[in-house]
């Protein structure tokens, strides 16, 4: 589970030590070096890669509800000035044609 700040539950925590600990055996198998500090270095960029990843998609998640928003508002013109759909039913499939991919009307 993932927050809202990029803080994870203690199940993401235990897998990235189950990867960065493979990764560090591998690593000691092929090269000299100290296992526990191998093991830290991989620790840390898994974390460091999924935090970001992590923080991106909350971002990408607040860009998407914000431009919902603005699309739904009904003062809100089109790029030909024209004005957009302000019933709810003609918003409904507004929104269904520009996100295909989030919504949908079910063939029942």
């Amino acid at each position: 589970m993932v927050g809202a700040f990029a803080e994870m539950s203690e199940d993401v925590s235990r897998i990235c030590d189950i990867i960065a600990h493979d990764l560090a055996r591998t690593y000691v198998s092929y090269y000299n070096g100290d296992a526990k500090r191998i093991k830290g270095m991989y620790r840390q960029r898994i974390q460091k890669a999924w935090g970001h990843k992590a923080h991106r998609g909350w971002a990408r998640l607040l860009l998407n509800r914000s431009r919902d928003i603005i699309i739904h508002d009904p003062a809100h013109r089109d790029a030909n000035g024209a004005a957009m759909p302000t019933g709810e039913g003609d918003q409904d499939g507004h929104f269904v044609h520009n996100h295909p991919e989030r919504g949908g009307y079910s063939a029942a």
